[in-house]
């Protein structure tokens, strides 16, 4: 099995020809960035069958433990609270890269109508078995699914798993009504705690492990706030709130939040943040 495709010679997300390296890491992959979207991604990329059998072994569909389970929850509350900020009224939920459907069952509760998808088959067909749901599996481009269906898509921490990112937000935003919103979370390549292994790592007193941080074992693509915002515009989105990662232990007062949270939020990029988008009336 081929496992790498072709170097890019163009920046897969805008094409751009401003491409340039920037880093390596110890499993001795390539990091390029784009001057023009700033966005980071590994060149040359696993090819498509190396990730299909990667990802046939990342889930298994079975059921996590009830001490993740209840993590879990508490961080989807949480999801949910700042989603409401945007909407209203709950509706049909989509819910890329469902997994265990943790999500799906939190947003349930709360009155959405949810559907999901993720790659692999067997692991699907028992989550939709356990839920009672719609769930889509394999090929996320050639799933049939409503063009503007829905009122929320849900997307954790899986568009830095995305060989075509611009191509499947394209996708998500033609499911989505007009005006609905898209809740991503990925990584922050831009972290405190990354730039500054970064940095250490460039001027040679970091010699471990370099670039563990970009986990190339399955992460593809490495964003920043920044160039996250112009992929986001560039599928047909504005963008309404950008903020670090939703925290499991954030307390519901509103003092709590605003020192432990908020604040933090204004001066400190942590190792990941999520966005709020609206899909843009055409």
């Amino acid at each position: 099995m081929q496992k790498y495709e072709p170097p890019y010679k163009t920046c897969p997300v805008c094409d751009s020809s401003h491409i340039a390296p920037y880093h390596h890491d110890f499993r001795d992959n390539k990091i390029y960035k784009c001057s023009q979207c700033y966005v980071q991604f590994m060149n040359p990329v696993y090819s498509d069958d190396y990730l299909s059998d990667y990802y046939a072994k990342y889930y298994s569909g079975g059921v996590d433990s009830s001490e993740v389970l209840e993590g879990q929850g508490r961080t989807n509350e949480v999801k949910l609270d700042i989603i409401q900020r945007f909407s209203s009224k709950s509706g049909r939920l989509f819910d890329f890269g469902c997994g265990n459907g943790n999500f799906m069952t939190s947003a349930r509760e709360q009155g959405w109508q949810v559907e999901g998808y993720d790659v692999d088959c067997d692991a699907m067909e028992q989550v939709a078995k356990r839920l009672a749901a719609p769930v889509f599996c394999g090929e996320f481009i050639t799933a049939e699914l409503d063009t503007e269906g829905y009122d929320l898509v849900h997307a954790h921490h899986v568009v830095e798993h995305l060989k075509y990112p611009s191509r499947d937000l394209k996708k998500i935003n033609a499911i989505l009504k007009p005006s609905g919103l898209f809740y991503v979370a990925v990584p922050n390549i831009h972290a405190a705690s990354a730039r500054l292994k970064f940095f250490l790592e460039k001027i040679g007193l970091r010699k471990k492990n370099i670039g563990k941080y970009y986990d190339t074992d399955h992460h593809v693509f490495y964003y920043h706030p920044k160039s996250m915002k112009k992929l986001l515009e560039s599928a047909g989105f504005e963008v309404l709130l950008t903020m670090n990662g939703s925290k499991s232990h954030m307390k519901k007062s509103k003092i709590v939040q605003f020192f432990t949270y908020t604040l933090t939020n204004l001066i400190y990029s942590n190792s990941a943040f999520l966005m709020i988008a609206r899909k843009k009336r055409s």
